[in-house]
């Protein structure tokens, strides 16, 4: 195991911890900002490193230093900012331009840029992934708007979304590695924690959920990548374990059993998993991590796109993150079932 890797590895078993004692029992605990305090600001043109690769090539869990310096300070109280609806228009606009099939004409990346410039948003060249840009907030307008990534000019129908990384521990490093072997068209990732960065509203709501609040800029972005032709979202999330070996839960997000896409995800993923785990389809298998309150799922499904919801439970997110051979197998399987490999 190369030193870089072990280094990276030591620090996701600190992140993730011993498991959830936390309020909401469908995700694993976490009170790190991971990566978020010690990577420096880097500039547009510094080159920034998002697939590594192990020793047989195959692409190593590594996100690019822009994305860690978008997510910085994450966890800060009263962080996140609910965008208003000029903002939203302008992230779907852009994104949807940027995300263009096929390429993006270089007057409609400078349209998208001239529209982000005004809500605060800025678009970065990711010098190691030619092609490919991260669209973030700038330093002083943070606000827990998010981080997209785009490969731009890319025909891929699929899109990868981590949106409660600060709270689903283990998630952003495999979101930025399933991106990689998928080739997906885009990366979305939250850069507000869920339940610290906003208080919570006087019936319960938390603004910072971006996974379950139609007024984000998360769903904004996410709007602009079905105009753009997206039509396959997956979203990586995390529990911990009640039911002894059910460690994965995949749903679509609707109340009816049957959706292919979740059979296909099952069959995909069940052979792979060790220790004879289970993958459970919601609702045929389990009424639990469903994802019915799911906003960018109900979104997508309203527009005649696919959505997977993929639950992994802690020890599983724990083993992913140590065990390179093993989350290979595991991503390709995931990948195999998008039909992305």
């Amino acid at each position: 195991m190369r030193p870089a890797f072990l280094a990276h590895a030591l620090f996701a078993v600190a992140a993730l911890g011993p498991g959830c004692t936390c309020a909401r029992a469908h995700d694993a605990s976490g009170t790190a900002d991971a990566g978020s305090t010690t990577t420096p600001s880097p500039s547009s043109s510094q080159a920034s490193t998002i697939i590594d690769r192990e020793g047989d090539g195959s692409p190593a869990m590594k996100c690019p230093d822009e994305l860690i310096y978008a997510r910085r300070g994450g966890s800060d109280e009263n962080r996140y900012v609910v965008p208003d609806a000029a903002e939203r228009a302008a992230l779907t606009d852009a994104i949807g331009k940027l995300a263009a099939d096929p390429a993006a004409s270089p007057g409609a990346r400078h349209d998208a840029e001239t529209g982000l410039t005004a809500i605060g948003f800025e678009v970065v060249d990711i010098a190691s992934l030619p092609g490919a840009v991260i669209v973030r907030e700038v330093e002083s307008r943070r606000r827990g708007g998010g981080a997209y990534l785009i490969r731009l000019g890319s025909t891929s129908r699929l899109a990868v979304q981590t949106p409660h990384t600060f709270f689903d521990e283990g998630t952003l490093p495999l979101g930025c590695e399933l991106f990689a072997r998928t080739s997906a068209r885009a990366l979305f990732v939250e850069t507000a924690h869920r339940y610290k960065a906003a208080e919570a509203t006087e019936d319960g709501e938390h603004p910072a959920d971006v996974a379950h609040q139609s007024d984000s800029l998360f769903q904004a972005a996410t709007s602009g990548l079905l105009g753009a032709g997206v039509t396959t979202f997956v979203q990586l999330h995390g529990f911990t374990l009640r039911k002894p070996n059910e460690i994965v839960v995949v749903s679509s997000g609707a109340k009816v059993p049957g959706d292919a896409l979740v059979d296909r995800a099952r069959d995909a993923l069940a052979p792979v998993l060790k220790n004879g785990g289970n993958v459970a389809r919601f609702p045929a298998d389990t009424l639990d991590f469903g994802a019915t309150t799911n906003v960018q799922g109900a979104l997508a499904r309203s527009k005649g796109a696919r959505f997977l919801h993929v639950e992994m439970d802690s020890r599983l997110r724990k083993d992913l993150n140590l065990m390179p051979d093993y989350r290979g197998r595991f991503l390709l399987a995931l990948a195999s079932a998008l039909g992305a490999t």
